[in-house]
């Protein structure tokens, strides 16, 4: 068709447990315009900006939450006590 662009969609695909480990490397990426589909169970789930809004200013993580080992977030979780909170837990 004259005056017609192929339209070239990229998307970055991960696994959840790359998501676990690059979660807020993943969410400055999609802050800034990618859009990264995360496969779990065999479906895609889209993170991505939404359209039509400003960009923000991240707020710096760090100094929001503190995690014993980032980069090993794959073997850990949390759970929530009524005595102490939410703590971190090493999972088998």
């Amino acid at each position: 068709m004259p005056g017609r662009r192929p339209y070239v969609v990229h998307m970055k695909h991960v696994t959840v447990s790359e998501t676990r480990k690059n979660w807020f490397k993943l969410l400055d990426e999609a802050s800034n315009g990618e859009t990264i589909a995360i496969n779990r169970n065999g479906k895609n789930l889209a993170l991505r900006r939404q359209k039509g809004k400003k960009r923000e200013k991240l707020p710096d993580y760090s100094k929001i939450i503190r995690a014993p080992d980032a980069d090993n977030a794959d073997k850990w979780g949390w759970k929530w006590t009524k005595r102490r909170g939410v703590i971190p837990v090493t999972k088998k």
